[in-house]
């Protein structure tokens, strides 16, 4: 008992030693320097160096005084922003970055396909991105494609929640499209037009200089970019999820009758219940950790079968179990099983899976009825 309080004690200790010294500022925390000052600082111990020279052992940093063009430039030897370098990260296909630039942002979009109008679709993409943000649009040219933006506000916190600081970063930007000859590329371009950061109320040190306006400009283009990402994954998943299972009759290891579902497992649960609502069965229960739902079945109106495209099948009122299970090669079982979780006659299995006609196979399900041809 004894060893636990002192290792408690320890703990606490740590805690709120880190929490004393967790309290540094952003401003301080993103220098270099933070409250040491190397220009002044003696260095302490003295370093052993042995049988070796001295040299390594000078009490004094030698920092070369700056010229004034490296001061004008933003060279400082105090606040200096240790924070790296923006890069461009194409998390589409078909961007990269213009390197021949050196005083401008220049992002370039290609298009696969000949019919793609990507002019358009990348400044649709800009205005949506604003509008997502609520970005003020202060001018707009849809003849000339440019666009300028007023105060653009985003925060981002820093640190845990022993050390944490919010830092506020306002900008403005102009951006134009630049179109190829071909028409099958175009360029964004974007220039910061102001920037400014703030942290817990206080402005923080900034020098706008080139390097510090391309991180600006790029940090845009990749928020931009992953926006991008998140909206063609959304109409992806949209798109798959519109298709039919992929569904034929297999068998398992037992040699029971199977319905073998040539996807994956997610897929497969999150499409499956669409189909099982179509042939009238409502879902009880479910649980995804092990896989099965818990189903129960009303014979519908003998009307139902025609206005769905499906073929009757006879079963009895009752509760039902689907099993699924993960086969090699990324395809899904889903074994048919009765109330007391014994499986249902072969027969059963196949009559509900004929019950599903090459019709509703080639179509997509809209409202319910898979009455539209693809």
């Amino acid at each position: 008992m004894i060893k636990l309080f002192k290792q408690r004690s320890t703990t606490a200790a740590v805690i709120i030693a880190l929490s004393l010294t967790g309290c540094s500022r952003f401003d301080t925390r993103m220098q270099a320097n933070g409250t040491f000052d190397y220009q002044k600082t003696q260095l302490t111990p003295p370093y052993q160096t042995a049988d070796f020279s001295n040299d390594e052992a000078r009490t004094q940093f030698a920092v070369p005084a700056l010229t004034d063009m490296q001061s004008k430039l933003g060279f400082l030897t105090h606040d200096v922003d240790i924070r790296p370098p923006t890069q461009l990260i194409a998390v589409i296909d078909g961007v990269s970055l213009d390197a021949s630039e050196k005083q401008q942002t220049k992002i370039w979009f290609n298009a696969f396909k000949q019919n793609d109008d990507i002019a358009t679709k990348v400044w649709q993409l800009l205005e949506s991105y604003l509008a997502e943000n609520k970005v003020p649009v202060i001018a707009k040219d849809n003849l000339s494609q440019q666009l300028e933006t007023g105060v653009f506000s985003q925060k981002t916190n820093f640190g845990g929640f022993l050390n944490s600081s919010e830092v506020e970063q306002q900008s403005s930007y102009r951006f134009t499209l630049e179109k190829q000859s071909d028409g099958h590329s175009v360029a964004l371009n974007v220039q910061a037009l102001t920037y400014r950061e703030s942290s817990e109320g206080k402005p923080l040190k900034f020098n706008m200089s080139n390097k510090n306006k391309k991180n600006i400009e790029l940090r845009f283009v990749n928020d931009l970019l992953v926006f991008a990402y998140k909206e063609q994954e959304s109409n992806e998943l949209k798109d798959l999820d519109s298709q039919p299972l992929p569904i034929k009759l297999g068998f398992d290891d037992n040699h029971q009758n199977v319905w073998v579902i040539e996807t994956q497992f997610l897929e497969t649960w999150r499409k499956l219940p669409a189909l099982l609502s179509l042939l009238n069965f409502d879902v009880v229960e479910a649980d995804k950790n092990l896989g099965y739902f818990l189903l129960k079945y009303n014979p519908p109106n003998s009307d139902y079968w025609a206005e769905n495209n499906l073929n009757p099948f006879e079963l009895e009122s009752a509760e039902y179990f689907i099993q699924l299970g993960e086969l090699t090669g990324g395809s899904t079982s889903i074994s048919w099983l009765d109330e007391d979780k014994a499986p249902i006659s072969d027969q059963k299995v196949t009559e509900i899976y004929l019950s599903i006609t090459d019709r509703v196979r080639n179509v997509l399900l809209l409202q319910d009825k898979q009455t539209k041809p693809l």
